[in-house]
């Protein structure tokens, strides 16, 4: 935070922290005045409980009611299991599974793949769609015959969707992780090469 000057950082756990999901944070620098930062919601903190105010100190200013312990603590897991790993390695894992699954996708008559298409600057996922069928329609068969996840529809960006051309049905989504594996890539490519054959 210090090194690219942010001030507010927030984040969701259940990403790239493999934590569960419904968790997260928010990182407030230094130089943030609190004072003009209202909080979201509020309500009974467990600290200066005799108060009907919200506490003014941090962190208890922005966090009302009961703390979600499980979820906090499944989140810490899964920082520690990155930091094992390395998140670099992660990283890196990542990158050449994207970029093997762009270059598959792109290779296949009839899909259009969307983004940036260069796996070093992006996440690993990959929104496609196959003319001639619906995402839904996609992802439906991918499931169910070919055992494989995947989420469809606008992933709830509308915008980005329209600027993309894919509002209002969306696209096919494939969200890669270090768990995945390359010879899983090329399952999904080969099932994906199957379904767009099927449609011209």
């Amino acid at each position: 935070m210090e090194a690219e000057r942010i001030d507010l950082l927030g984040f969701t756990g259940h990403k790239s922290l493999y934590g569960p999901m419904g968790t997260g944070g928010l990182i407030i620098g230094e130089r943030v005045d609190v004072e003009r930062l209202r909080p979201l919601k509020r309500g009974s903190t467990g600290s200066n409980s005799e108060l009907e105010e919200q506490p003014d100190f941090l962190p208890d200013r922005y966090e009302s009611g009961t703390a979600n312990a499980v979820g906090l603590a499944g989140l810490t897991a899964g920082i520690r299991w990155v930091s094992e790993q390395g998140v670099g390695n992660i990283r890196a894992h990542e990158t050449a599974m994207a970029q093997r699954l762009i270059g598959g996708l792109q290779e296949i008559e009839g899909v259009t793949v969307y983004g940036g298409l260069d796996a070093e600057r992006q996440t690993a996922t990959i929104s496609f769609n196959v003319a001639g069928t619906s995402c839904s329609n996609v992802g439906m068969r991918l499931d169910e015959e070919y055992g494989i996840m995947c989420r469809v529809g606008l992933h709830c960006p509308p915008a980005a969707h329209k600027t993309i051309g894919t509002f209002p049905e969306g696209t096919v989504r494939f969200g890669l992780s270090a768990y995945n594996t390359l010879e899983e890539v090329d399952e999904a490519v080969e099932a994906v090469a199957h379904l767009a054959a099927e449609t011209r």
